[in-house]
């Protein structure tokens, strides 16, 4: 008996450890690729696509093996010499932040299946509004492309077309307030939001602005345009999209939904 509580204890112990290391590890992994993206102390790719869909999948699970294997061999000693061995606490803390992260992660793959993929959102796909040459310089190498005309969706549809059988509501947003005011009121929601305006032209009503995820620093640019309808009222259009090609789990279609719905009751 005394040799099989011998080979238990040389069992939990490490296991003990491998369970403290992993739960402590594994939330600084996260972070490191999340806001080392963020501030590019390392590329997007390498944190979003490396670090967390790989090796932060790989270490998740190794929570929760770690810490079923060392919970299971406590409860054997237990049951054998009557008595508890090792510290519980690792074990159920590294399998309750694998569990959680595998959970995470499960939620985030259900919602990529289930949201299409569209990028780049605007509410006038015959006239979407247009970025500014200087936007076009800040954004960068690799930044996704502005042709709106030349894009598709993962079926070869134009964005357009796709757009409409999705989002039918994203249309032009028609207000009886002059531009001017509209204008002043866009602005202030933008403001709101948190979104870093650019440049801006009250006479022109248009402004550009970009948006920051707060995990990898997934940045969107957009572009609000408002002209007068004719009749001493206001037509109101968004442009939102994904700088970077990478599946933004609805966010620009939301986004642009959520800035109509403000303007519309400001109506």
């Amino acid at each position: 008996m005394s040799r099989v509580l011998d080979i238990l204890r040389a069992i939990i112990l490490p296991l003990g450890w491998i369970c403290a290391l992993l739960a402590l590890v594994t939330p600084v992994w996260f972070l490191v690729a999340a806001f080392g993206a963020k501030w590019e102390f390392v590329s997007l790719e390498f944190g979003l696509n490396w670090m967390t869909h790989d090796m932060g999948r790989k270490l998740l699970l190794a929570c929760v093996v770690a810490g079923v294997l060392g919970g299971l061999f406590m409860l054997v000693y237990r049951f054998v010499a009557k008595e508890a061995f090792g510290v519980v606490s690792s074990p159920l803390l590294a399998l309750a932040i694998g569990l959680a992260g595998l959970g995470w992660a499960w939620t985030i793959d259900q919602a990529r299946a289930g949201t299409p993929p569209l990028l780049d959102v605007t509410t006038d796909a015959a006239d979407p509004p247009n970025f500014s040459t200087s936007l076009l310089a800040r954004r960068g190498r690799g930044a996704a492309s502005l042709d709106y005309a030349a894009k598709q969706d993962e079926t070869g549809r134009s964005l357009a077309e796709a757009q409409a059988e999705l989002y039918p509501a994203l249309t032009t947003l028609h207000l009886h307030q002059a531009p001017e005011t509209v204008f002043d009121a866009a602005m202030d929601y933008a403001h709101a939001q948190n979104w870093r305006v650019g440049s801006a032209s009250r006479a022109a009503g248009m402004f550009e602005a970009g948006a920051e995820s707060f995990w990898f620093g997934l940045r969107d640019d957009i572009v609000v345009r408002i002209r007068e309808d004719g009749e001493g009222g206001s037509l109101v259009d968004i442009r939102t999209l994904a700088r970077q090609p990478i599946h933004d789990l609805g966010r620009n279609p939301r986004r642009a939904r959520q800035f109509l719905a403000a303007m519309a009751g400001e109506d």
